[in-house]
């Protein structure tokens, strides 16, 4: 019987068979991590390259110049530790971080009503009040230029500083009031017709009257030109502004004839003023004698019952506009001529309106530059040959809702 043979290792051989053991495991461990890490990046390379839509790691969502599944971050941390804006500063519904805090804008960028006054589309609350003559412009520039908190004096609200072309609105609470009063002055209402009678009028004249009257009364009042019409050169071509410091509009007829509008005469002209109602929600016309008679007034009540007094300015403008004078002024030339928030409609040129006469011409009202202030007020009415251009006689737009 064999003996086994026992082969006895020293001390230092011992050590160095379990060092060897330990490398030897190790470089395994090594080996088999280094796999499960590949193989790892391999499937979510082909997880994150196959599209997959649930997946929020995207290179926006990854700090910048970190790769995370083949994927390379572009996103950039900015400190806005140093940022000053305030809610108010945001437009309404907008957000953005101040100093690491998320805040939501509540600046309205459009005001869309003012004391139950519509503001058209695409037109912007300027300032004043319902009582003193709300102001809008078609222009963003100009919204709340001159409201309350930034201007005291709601009842003459400059033109100065404003770019866009300007209105006013007229309120019209009863629509039984609405209607054609007689003026002061020689030529009173009675003697004129509107609509035109029936030899006189254009087509669609009595349509086009009667849904101003109609949007009068289902809105309480109409928009009225601040300023006589206008005209500025834009891209080489004459075009309507309301607008402060503009040449007036004159030398224009009121049409070719008073039962033809044509293209180039005042009615024209100001029905052409706005006319994308993809933009706009409003339809401009020239201004009509019950709208004119309306804003005299709004002005002065008395004016509906002919008691107003010597110095009201619907029946004796002197000073308030500009009169006994041998040259036109430009559009809205001194505050003294603004009423109501409203310029020249005393003196300067006369303007034409939708009224005729009983031999079928149409009405001016106003008076001109060379027209005495001691006998002809803004209330003033007189006739013209629709058909023939006169240097003294411009026109006003009125909108619409």
């Amino acid at each position: 019987m064999l003996k086994k043979e026992i082969i006895k290792l020293t001390k230092k051989e011992r050590i160095i068979i379990l060092i060897s053991i330990i490398i030897i495991a190790l470089l395994i461990s090594t080996i088999i991590i280094q796999n499960m890490v590949i193989n790892n990046q391999i499937s979510n390379n082909e997880y994150y390259a196959s599209g997959n839509e649930n997946s929020s790691l995207i290179a926006n969502n990854i700090r910048k110049g970190i790769t995370i599944g083949g994927i390379t971050g572009k996103l950039e941390i900015l400190d806005t530790s140093d940022a000053n804006a305030t809610p108010e500063d945001l437009l309404e519904g907008k957000t953005a971080y101040v100093n690491g805090v998320k805040i939501t804008g509540t600046y309205k960028s459009h005001i869309e009503e003012v004391e139950g006054v519509t503001i058209p589309k695409a037109f912007y609350y300027v300032g004043g009040a319902k009582d003193t003559g709300i102001v809008i412009s078609d222009s963003p520039l100009d919204e709340n230029k001159y409201s309350s908190d930034k201007y005291a004096d709601q009842a003459n609200i400059p033109g100065d500083g404003l770019v866009g072309n300007q209105f006013v609105w007229i309120p019209v609470e009863n629509i039984s009031d609405f209607k054609r009063y007689p003026n002061y002055g020689a030529t009173q209402s009675a003697t004129f017709n509107e609509p035109a009678s029936v030899s006189y009028r254009y087509q669609n004249e009595v349509e086009e009257y009667n849904n101003m009257m109609q949007s009068v009364e289902e809105n309480h009042g109409f928009y009225v030109a601040r300023y006589e019409a206008g005209k500025e050169k834009i891209n080489g071509v004459d075009t309507i502004v309301s607008k402060k410091g503009a040449t007036v509009w004159t030398n224009i007829a009121w049409g070719n004839s008073t039962t033809d509008i044509g293209t180039e005469g005042a009615v024209a002209k100001a029905k052409g003023m706005y006319v994308n109602q993809g933009t706009y929600d409003i339809t401009g016309t020239l201004i009509y004698g019950t709208q004119w008679d309306a804003i005299m007034a709004w002005i002065d009540p008395n004016y509906k019952t002919t008691t107003c007094a010597e110095d009201s300015f619907v029946r004796n403008s002197s000073g308030k506009g500009n009169y006994d004078s041998s040259s036109l002024a430009t559009c809205g030339s001194s505050d003294n001529y603004r009423v109501k928030n409203i310029y020249d409609l005393a003196g300067n040129a006369w303007e034409w309106g939708m009224e005729t006469d009983i031999i079928g011409s149409r009405v001016v009202r106003g008076g001109c530059y060379s027209s005495s202030s001691s006998s002809i007020s803004a209330s003033y009415r007189y006739s013209k040959n629709s058909g023939t251009p006169v240097n003294d006689t411009g026109f006003r737009v009125v909108l619409c809702l």
